[in-house]
């Protein structure tokens, strides 16, 4: 059925509820664990400065965009201040990289990677505070994640959400900075939309797609917002339309209550996960069952002869994708690789995965003798849950088998604040930072983010 111009929709809602929400509308929790996500991102970062893919992106920024704007690079070593567009293109890619930024679990979306990088380098741009950021960091969230929910499971078997929600949550939370009111943030949101894109064929050839598709939700969005501020008119159904992204993108079921229902009351952001090893996420229940299991029966990597890994639909589409994992980034989209990683060194954290690593015959060896398997149950729970179960056949012929039902990360078992600094010094001395004290100055900014006057500085 079409609606008619007049009739309220679900979108509608949402964008009024981000257009309106303030800062003291928001729950404290909720405020504390966007700062949690916000330092976990700034880490990512500069763990990812050095990929190909953002230097290219760096050398684009230079020629294309200004070299005297306010917003920064959180690589400081590149000394360049330029746009927002341009500054959060460059470092959204960078938070993308390592395999370390969160998840939104029911929308199957990495927010983070996208909603960070623009509202900060908006914020920058705009002269905003810290109350101002997390307010637009919180909009961005719920907004990019509510559309992730309502796309669902059968648009990301063949779209990557966090480029298809995320740019619609970053034009969100860039209105609610530029303080767009709901006509204009519904243009922002309908502009963001149509240009919503991103697919999986990268992974079947290790090329550098993924950082484009969080580099572009980020520039996108940002000219969906500023855009519609100064007049450019964007679809308004822009999600339930008859030829907008539901009817277009998702060629199962999609789940419209998820765009309104409970809004102001179940905040995305305190239902997001951390990563705690630097692999896919499908991977890491599957990881945290292997190593469960083999430190309660005391088998070791040379004991094992083969394992299976019952799993969801979602993990099995995306982790076979990338063949035999020929570079790091690619070897961690691959169930065999990265549990073979975890088994021999007994976890799978940013620096296990190496270049030497890939040409390890005993972990090729064990990458083989893995093999994942639908399974019925633990599909049906995805993805309000991303359960992990292995079946481990020691080649003594015993076998073991274990199962979690949640990640280490996930809402209910969050990182501490003691884990995600010891995270962040370990993913800035990744990314060739040796000086710890300029990292404990951020990490003490960013747990007092609320009191900034503004967010300039958050600079490695």
């Amino acid at each position: 059925m079409t609606i008619s111009s007049t009739q309220e929709t679900r979108t509608d809602r949402l964008v009024k509820w981000a257009a309106d929400l303030k800062y003291n509308d928001i729950p404290d929790d909720v405020i504390q664990r966007t700062k949690d996500f916000f330092l976990d991102t700034l880490g990512c970062a500069i763990a990812g400065r050095s990929h190909p893919a953002v230097s290219a992106m760096v050398r684009f920024a230079t020629q294309m965009g200004p070299s005297s704007g306010k917003s920064e690079l959180i690589d400081g070593s590149q000394t360049l201040t330029t746009s927002p567009a341009f500054a959060s293109l460059i470092n959204a890619a960078a938070s993308h990289v390592v395999e370390q930024d969160d998840l939104h679990n029911r929308s199957i979306m990495h927010p983070a990677t996208v909603i960070f990088p623009a509202a900060l380098a908006v914020s920058q741009d705009i002269g905003a505070s810290g109350e101002d950021f997390i307010t637009a960091c919180v909009v961005g969230y719920e907004v990019g994640c509510r559309v992730g929910e309502y796309l669902g499971k059968s648009h990301y078997e063949k779209f990557h959400t966090t480029a298809t929600g995320g740019v619609i949550g970053v034009a969100a939370a860039v209105a609610h900075l530029l303080k767009l009111d709901a006509t204009q943030t519904s243009s922002a949101v309908g502009t963001a939309g149509t240009q919503a894109a991103g697919l999986w064929q990268f992974l079947m050839d290790a090329t550098h797609s993924k950082q484009v598709h969080t580099a572009k939700a980020c520039f996108d969005g940002i000219f969906a917002a500023y855009s519609a501020r100064d007049g450019l008119l964007g679809p308004r159904d822009i999600l339930e339309g008859p030829r907008a992204m539901g009817a277009a993108l998702v060629p199962g079921e999609t789940n419209p209550e998820a765009i309104d229902q409970n809004l102001g009351s179940d905040f995305a952001v305190v239902r997001s996960s951390f990563k705690w090893h630097a692999s896919c996420r499908h991977t890491h229940p599957s990881v945290d069952a292997l190593l469960n299991l083999m430190a309660k029966n005391k088998v070791t990597f040379d004991d094992i002869d083969s394992v299976l890994v019952p799993t969801y639909q979602a993990a099995i589409n995306v982790l076979s994708l990338s063949g035999n994992g020929d570079t790091v980034h690619q070897s961690k989209f691959s169930m065999g690789f990265v549990l073979a990683i975890a088994a021999k060194k007994g976890q799978a954290m940013i620096t296990d995965f190496t270049e030497a690593d890939l040409k390890d015959a005993s972990l090729r060896e064990f990458q083989n003798r893995v093999k994942m398997e639908y399974n019925a149950e633990i599909d049906s729970q995805f993805p309000e849950k991303w359960q992990g179960t292995v079946i481990v056949t020691c080649k003594s012929g015993k076998t073991f088998t274990e199962s979690v039902t949640f990640a280490k990360g996930d809402p209910e078992l969050p990182l501490t604040r003691s884990e995600i600094e010891a995270k962040t010094h370990a993913l800035a001395r990744y990314g060739g930072i040796t000086d710890t004290s300029k990292v404990d100055t951020l990490i003490k900014r960013a747990w007092n983010l609320e009191h900034e006057t503004d967010v300039r500085g958050f600079v490695f």
